[in-house]
């Protein structure tokens, strides 16, 4: 009867929890180690507005029937917890069937958390208190959903920017920074100094052999007689007289 009664006293939408119950958060606080994780999936004030309450009711009742799952059946945690969760289902009963839909509406806007103790039962306490002293709007108009477009942004402004650093460091450096293309830059750089260093040295040897070809071809030869023998002295050594002709002459 006495759940009928607190039910009963609920509005035509939403309806207005007991503060007497609420007054149990305390206990529960007290009973429930403070470093306990509790899992949560809410929507932020500042998104809903004023159907922050309804697209809550949902969720925090499937995260306080988690909790009370890990107590016993005789736990006064269990049946304080279990309190709650009753005041919720009537909560979803009074909205009807448009909370699915809002909830589909907003689903891009629901944070998954999980919170300490204390900070759990904050939350709460927060939405009964704003429950029991507010009516939920009819129509609720989600934001615009979170995108991608930051992110990509992002991504493509650090793409740049590392693009444009490596670009400076192969102006510096006249190498880049990929390993791989590093490692093969320079013996392409050795391969053609390699060439230009090889091509006046070819040019020189070739000169030098077609001035030695010149050269041969316009040397002067002495003309001589058939039935003479090859030349014993070439240049000026050619020229001298025989010794005995000399010594006749003297």
């Amino acid at each position: 009867l006495k759940t009928s009664n607190r039910l009963a006293a609920y509005s035509s939408e939403i309806g207005n929890p007991i503060t007497d119950d609420i007054k149990k958060i305390y206990l529960l606080k007290q009973n429930i180690p403070k470093d306990y994780k509790i899992t949560l999936r809410y929507i932020p004030k500042e998104v809903s507005g004023m159907c922050w309450v309804k697209l809550n009711v949902f969720h925090l009742e499937v995260s306080l029937k988690g909790l009370a799952q890990k107590f016993g059946n005789i736990s006064s945690n269990k049946d304080n917890i279990g309190t709650f969760v009753q005041i919720l289902q009537e909560m979803r009963y009074h909205i009807g069937h448009g909370l699915e839909d809002s909830m589909l509406e907003f689903d891009c806007h629901y944070v998954n958390e999980m919170w300490l103790t204390a900070k759990y039962f904050e939350f709460v306490e927060d939405f009964f208190y704003t429950a029991n002293s507010s009516r939920d709007a009819e129509d609720c108009e989600p934001p615009p959903c979170p995108t991608s477009t930051k992110t990509t942004v992002t991504t493509t402004t650090t793409a740049l920017t590392t693009s444009a650093q490596h670009s400076t460091n192969e102006k510096r450096n006249g190498l880049p920074d990929d390993p791989e293309k590093g490692a093969f830059l320079p013996k392409v750089v050795q391969s053609s100094l390699m060439s230009l260093l090889a091509i006046p040295f070819i040019a020189v040897v070739v000169f030098l052999l077609v001035w030695k070809m010149k050269s041969r071809r316009n040397a002067p030869q002495t003309e001589r007689s058939p039935e003479e023998g090859p030349a014993l002295f070439s240049g000026e050594e050619a020229n001298i007289p025989p010794l005995d002709v000399e010594i006749s002459e003297k």
